[in-house]
């Protein structure tokens, strides 16, 4: 297993976070950290930086499920 940053960003919409956590719960993978920002407060882009431990044959998987989600614009990760 090795240490990944997620980050996502997609417009600012209510209970995002929470597809987002449900699609890491479904998979039974728990979030290290978490931080949220707005990046762009006139089109209300908002970043989310999530840094999970994970086997690396999972993430792209991972990673397309997360861009599946309709708010999300764009998703990738970094291994940490």
């Amino acid at each position: 297993m090795k240490k990944y940053t997620i980050i996502i960003e997609s417009e600012n919409a209510p209970g995002l976070l929470y597809r987002i956590a449900g699609t890491l719960l479904r998979k039974k993978i728990n979030i290290e950290s978490l931080s949220v920002k707005e990046v762009h407060p006139k089109t209300h882009i908002s970043q989310f930086v999530i840094e999970i431990f994970l086997d690396p044959v999972l993430m792209a998987k991972l990673i397309k499920q997360i861009e599946r989600i309709v708010e999300v614009t764009h998703a990738e990760y970094r291994e940490s």
